[in-house]
């Protein structure tokens, strides 16, 4: 589902006259049997709450009261005050001014009549608290509590995400919950400023808009509404036009392809860091361990790899995947290919439980997803299933995964045009679509370039430059630094008369040998280029090879020039 929660305002919006009629109460009714969360905010204090909707305990999964000051957990009889009580002091000078007004446990509320007495009493008093009008009526609440800090607190008490609310409303002090909400919807007579605002806007008012959402649209998990939503787009670069190209933030099925090499690892890394900056969280699938650097980001914790933290236990995963601010990285670079099926045959499954209950986490990502949904198929493979959630597949080429998953993408992406043509036939075969994608414009993709083609409605191709990412991103940082590279693309340290014979079949031993080597070998090979050849060729690292390059072409001595080829290298991979 894409909502999980339905949080609501009280008066004017499923309340007329201070009551719930008993036709929006089975509406109500219905969203919890839903699966859904049904959370109450309002500007009521609780007591009051109580003596005009009764059944309040029985209706709400949680209550936001006191316009974000107070959140209650009937099932828990759990009560959170999120700000402090009223200062005697302005209490007294309130009462000086006769100004009339009700005290709750951390606000005071009274007429909006009286604004200009009651901001005179709280400058008397020296106290900090914010006037918040709700048409008629003026609350007085501690700095920094809105409706919006209270759902949020209420959302972690119940660890959902705001990414999957849909909220409604219909006042002033509406704006701060709804503005954080997945979907904002105001009823028809709500207040201009919130209509304008809202993402929908209700036909019918208060009572009766609310009911024709929740028939019309929330049980239908928003399927007109959130497709149309510009804000829940992922920029991935710029078209031609400066036009920023993006993907959906929900029901994207990202098929990324291309050779090693070729830069998708880059567009991958620039999809995982939009949807980290959007605030939604996601599990990676690290294969090789390239991912290791996306803990610089915060919220996101990386676990396993060789003599790192240990993979999560299922137990564990399954508490972490409950955390909406918590993203994670499983490396899986120490583990043999012969196990990462079953282990990702666990994990899925474990996914699949969590997001059936809360939508999290918002995105998948698989990396080298051959490895774990091979053409020859694996358990693995009936788990990855199309949803509302986002799904990112990384592979060499769309035709080495299970024929379960080729079917699955509604995006295909390369940096490379020949990669992306060939994705596109297969998916599309897969798919059972005889449908043709534009050819794009120029015989190949230029470095920093890829190809986007949208599937679901009639194939369409887009060229774009790729955006810069923000975390630099060490690839294949276990294969190349610890594997063992064949002869064929292994490093050879032979010298000038070539007397030499020592092999580096990774880049730690590479390493290794160069600091060893004498100053005539070492200048032999990088007066050849035989460093940044190597890299460029074999190691399939064109940045560090023009780093590298440049260092060649240089002129510097021997012992300066392997200093920086060294030092640019343990830059960029773990040796």
């Amino acid at each position: 589902m894409n909502i999980h929660v339905f949080a609501t305002d009280y008066d004017g919006t499923i309340a007329e006259g201070n009551q719930v009629s008993p036709g929006t109460a089975r509406s109500l009714a219905r969203v919890r049997s839903s699966g859904r969360k049904l959370v109450l905010v309002t500007g009521r204090m609780l007591p009051d709450l109580r003596t005009v909707c009764p059944d309040v305990d029985r209706m709400f999964d949680a209550v936001v009261a006191e316009n974000g000051a107070l959140v209650y957990v009937p099932e828990r009889r759990e009560m959170r005050r999120l700000g402090d009580p009223p200062e005697p002091a302005l209490i007294e000078a309130l009462h000086r001014r006769q100004v009339p007004f009700d005290l709750g446990t951390a606000i005071l509320a009274t007429h909006a009549r009286y604004a200009e007495a009651t901001l005179a009493a709280i400058q008397e008093a020296g106290v900090e608290r914010s006037l918040v009008f709700n048409k008629g009526a003026l609350m007085l609440l501690p700095g920094g509590v809105t409706k919006g800090t209270g759902l949020t607190a209420a959302l972690e008490l119940l660890e959902l995400s705001a990414h999957n609310v849909a909220g409604i409303g219909d006042a002033e002090n509406d704006h701060a919950f709804l503005s954080m909400c997945e979907c904002a919807v105001a009823v028809a007579d709500a207040v201009p400023a919130l209509r304008e605002r809202a993402d929908y806007v209700t036909r019918g008012m208060a009572a009766h808009g609310a009911v024709e959402f929740i028939e019309d649209h929330l049980l239908n998990d928003l399927v007109e509404i959130i497709p149309r939503l510009p804000r829940h787009q992922l920029p991935l670069g710029e078209g031609g036009d400066g036009a920023p190209v993006t993907v959906p933030a929900h029901g994207t099925r990202l098929l990324i392809i291309g050779p090693s090499g070729s830069g998708k690892s880059t567009l991958t890394g620039v999809l995982v860091e939009r949807v980290l900056e959007s605030h939604r969280s996601l599990l990676l699938f690290d294969p090789e361990g390239d991912y290791r650097t996306m803990a610089e980001l915060p919220g996101v914790v990386v676990f396993g790899g060789k003599g790192e933290q240990a993979l999560p236990t299922t137990e564990e995963l399954e508490q972490l995947l409950r955390q909406p601010r918590t993203s994670l990285v499983l490396d899986l670079s120490a583990m043999p290919l012969i196990e990462k099926v079953p282990y990702a045959v666990k994990v899925l499954a474990i996914v699949a439980t969590v997001r059936a209950r809360t939508g999290l986490p918002h995105w998948i990502v698989i990396d080298e997803a051959h490895h774990v949904l091979p053409a020859e198929g694996s358990p693995a493979a009936e788990l990855v299933r199309p949803g509302v959630e986002g799904l990112a597949l990384i592979t060499l080429d769309a035709a080495e995964l299970a024929p379960s998953v080729r079917v699955l993408p509604n995006i295909v992406a390369s940096t490379e045009l020949g990669a992306f043509q060939a994705g596109v036939r297969t998916v599309l075969s897969a798919q059972g679509s005889s449908a043709a994608v534009t050819p794009l414009a120029g015989p190949t993709l230029e470095r920093g370039e890829a190809a986007l083609a949208m599937l679901d409605a009639g194939p369409r191709a887009v060229r774009f430059r790729v955006a810069r990412r923000r975390v630099h991103h060490r690839r294949h940082v276990r294969k190349y630094a610890e594997g063992e590279l064949p002869p064929e693309r292994s490093f050879f340290f032979r010298g000038p008369a070539g007397a030499l014979n020592l092999r580096a079949v990774n880049l730690t031993r590479f390493a290794e040998l160069a600091e060893g080597v004498d100053e005539a070998t070492w200048g032999h090979h990088l007066a050849n280029g035989d460093y940044s050849g190597w890299l460029r060729q074999m190691i399939k690292d064109p940045e560090l090879a023009d780093e590298v390059a440049a260092i060649e072409r240089s002129g510097l001595s021997p012992g300066e020039s392997r200093r920086q080829v060294l030092d640019r290298l343990r830059a960029r991979y773990s040796v």
